[in-house]
């Protein structure tokens, strides 16, 4: 399976200690716990915290299904090469009953056509704003038909925030996780 690969870089932005991570996320917090990600976040200080409540919008979103939310975390972190992001939606795609079989073809160099047809209109959206920063008429007005309005936003802001967590963790470059944090849970911040 074609999947993201790890860079190959020298320089890296250190994870802050815990006593760093215990000033922003508070005295309760259990770094050994916390996912990579979220220390890397946490090491923004004042930012942190708005981007935990995107996360949590992102996760709750009303009329996303979450096996669509996993399809766009998988396909973007596989467009932009983004090892991080593809370890940790790998497991929280299968908590969610995405399958090994679907997830070998999110893994695809190439167009994603032989999955669920809501899959594959979610790839080709997620494909074109990754790629091109844009989306042909007919992806749009394919969405436009099968979600709506309100819904086709919400897609595309989480296509939007996907990109650019995917480009945080790579430019950052978040070393991958070492043992399953993540466990049965559903979203990055039930680890």
């Amino acid at each position: 399976m074609p999947v993201p690969t790890p860079h190959a870089s020298t320089i890296s932005i250190g994870l802050p200690s815990d006593e760093q991570l215990r000033a922003v996320v508070g005295n309760d917090h259990d770094g050994s716990n916390m996912l990579n990600v979220l220390k890397m976040m946490a090491g923004t200080e004042d930012m942190y915290a708005p981007s935990v409540g995107f996360i949590k919008a992102i996760f709750q979103a009303n009329g996303i299904d979450p096996k669509i939310r996993e399809v766009i975390m998988l396909r973007t972190a596989k467009v932009l090469n983004c090892p991080y992001e593809w370890q940790a939606n790998v497991v929280l795609a299968t908590n969610v009953g995405i399958g090994a079989g679907d997830i070998e073809a999110l893994a695809s160099d190439h167009a994603v056509t032989d999955l669920d047809p809501a899959y594959v209109l979610i790839c080709a959206a997620t494909d074109e704003l990754s790629l091109g920063a844009d989306m042909s008429d007919t992806t749009l007005s394919a969405l436009l038909d099968t979600y709506g309005e309100v819904v086709t936003r919400k897609l595309i802001l989480i296509i939007g925030w996907f990109n650019l967590l995917s480009r945080f963790l790579n430019g950052c470059r978040v070393p991958l996780e070492t043992v399953n944090k993540i466990g049965q849970g559903t979203t990055p911040l039930s680890a």
